[in-house]
């Protein structure tokens, strides 16, 4: 890869509009977010040949994501909020790019430059003693201190109008605009066109043409020698369609690639008379139920179990959507459960454009399409209905005999006749069962992880 084969150190970051991700973002950084068939850290490690791995996010979030993605890379080394003192090659997390975009872009970046979009940092190549000073820059906004800024800020946007004191965008951590920085540090900067996530409905709408990038770049083509297709099973335009070893595709299942590619990862089991229509990814040793309607533009990610009808939406890891029920145009974070019957709107009566809450106000997602965003441990009870542009929080629990609030907050435990909160230890307790079901076993900064992240929502009153 031109520009990029010299380099020594790699460090993806996120910057300061995580808020805008949340809940999805409550318990995990930008970056690690699932889109297509992989994380958006994935997608840019797989492009660009680096000597050493390392990563900024915020404080309180660096020990888990540390176990987690050092179990999910294999072992691999990665270094969290500790740049090192070398040449390093700085990407934003945030970034998406397609075919040949992202070698094109750094193939012209000089060493001593940042390229900006809008007075966001989007990439550097900085060396040694200016690479320590960058990511200090970077971390400023992501700083325990900074995040409960933001929580209180977020408190004051839901506040009764004499309140309202403050804009309606979030306080930034950077105290210097990053030109200053860079012209302190005589660092040259130049702007960069490039496409940078910025609300989870994005995520949503650009989830399907992720899935054709990720196969064009995949070298993996046909099924494993140790999968099995029973009997009866019918692949539609074969050759676009990948199936991982010890997959088990079950008799009368249909794999249509005819709009987009199949994608079915290691271990995953399809029962029979499920219909998938690509793009699509299925996770490893995730689970398809009989007689389920997948349809395009979805990812399933690892270990999910999931039936009924879903289209154009991402689930994360480990979560459940196992019987009949229509999920569409939603982003469902890990360890969610949906209950039986459970159904969404992704559509208007009036085929208008939806709003959705985001960072503590409803904006307007410029969308005709959008079911709902759930944080993770999130629970949603059977027969639930459930409208266009909701959004459940972190740890929310969700049963209610009507349509829910188009927005619910973290660590909600009833919603009628007014929220109630969840009691931190109890929900550590359900966490920690179903992920034991999973073979997964809590750990202890995953523990504490969950108690921070609710001191920080009751600094916001739950508005996250």
């Amino acid at each position: 890869m031109q520009g990029s084969n010299d380099l020594r150190a790699l460090c993806i970051f996120e910057d300061d509009r995580f808020p805008r991700f949340f809940p999805l973002t409550l318990d995990k950084p930008v970056f690690d977010l699932l889109i297509g068939t992989q994380t958006l850290l994935d997608r840019i490690c797989a492009e660009v040949t680096h000597g050493g791995l390392s990563v900024i996010c915020r404080d309180r979030l660096a020990d888990a994501f540390s176990e987690s993605a050092t179990a999910r890379r294999g072992g691999e080394a990665i270094s969290v909020n500790a740049v090192p003192e070398r040449e390093t090659l700085f990407i934003n997390g945030r970034l998406l790019a397609y075919g040949e975009e992202l070698p094109d872009l750094l193939a012209g970046l000089e060493t001593g430059e940042i390229l900006e979009k809008n007075g966001v940092a989007v990439a550097a190549r900085l060396p040694g003693e200016t690479a320590a000073g960058f990511a200090a820059y970077l971390r400023s906004a992501l700083t325990d201190q900074h995040v409960e800024r933001v929580m209180l800020h977020l408190r004051d946007l839901s506040a009764p109008q004499p309140k309202k004191k403050t804009g309606g965008e979030l306080p930034s951590g950077y105290g210097e605009k990053l030109t200053e920085w860079a012209a302190k540090t005589r660092v040259k900067v130049r702007q960069a066109d490039v496409r940078l996530l910025s609300y989870v409905w994005q995520m949503i709408g650009e989830n399907g043409p992720c899935l054709v990038d990720d196969f064009l770049k995949n070298p993996m083509r046909g099924m494993a020698p140790e999968s099995a297709l029973y009997r009866g099973v019918d692949l539609i335009r074969e050759e676009d369609i990948v199936i991982g070893p010890d997959v088990e595709v079950r008799s009368g299942t249909v794999l249509d690639a005819s709009g987009g590619p199949v994608v079915i990862a290691t271990g995953a089991l399809i029962e029979p008379t499920a219909i998938i229509y690509g793009p699509c990814y299925i996770g490893e040793h995730a689970i398809v139920r009989g007689g389920a309607k997948i349809g395009h533009g979805t990812s399933i990610g690892a270990s999910c179990r999931v039936g009924g009808e879903i289209g154009e939406t991402i689930i994360a890891p480990c979560s459940n959507k196992q019987h009949e029920g229509f999920l569409g145009h939603s982003y469902i974070g890990s360890w969610v459960n949906i209950g039986a019957g459970s159904c969404n709107s992704d559509l208007k009566n009036n085929y208008g454009m939806i709003k959705a809450w985001s960072a503590g106000q409803t904006r307007d997602t410029g969308r005709r399409f959008l079911g709902f965003v759930c944080g993770a441990h999130a629970k949603i009870a059977i027969n639930t209905r459930i409208n266009t542009g909701t959004v459940i929080g972190y740890n929310a629990n969700v049963f209610t005999d009507g349509f829910p609030p188009k927005f619910v907050p973290s660590f909600t435990w009833a919603i009628e006749p007014e929220f109630s909160e969840f009691d931190i230890e109890k929900a550590i307790e359900t966490a920690g069962i179903m992920m034991d079901r999973r073979e997964r076993a809590q750990t202890e900064s995953q523990r504490e992880l969950m108690r921070a992240i609710f001191r920080h929502c009751r600094l916001a009153q739950h508005n996250v």
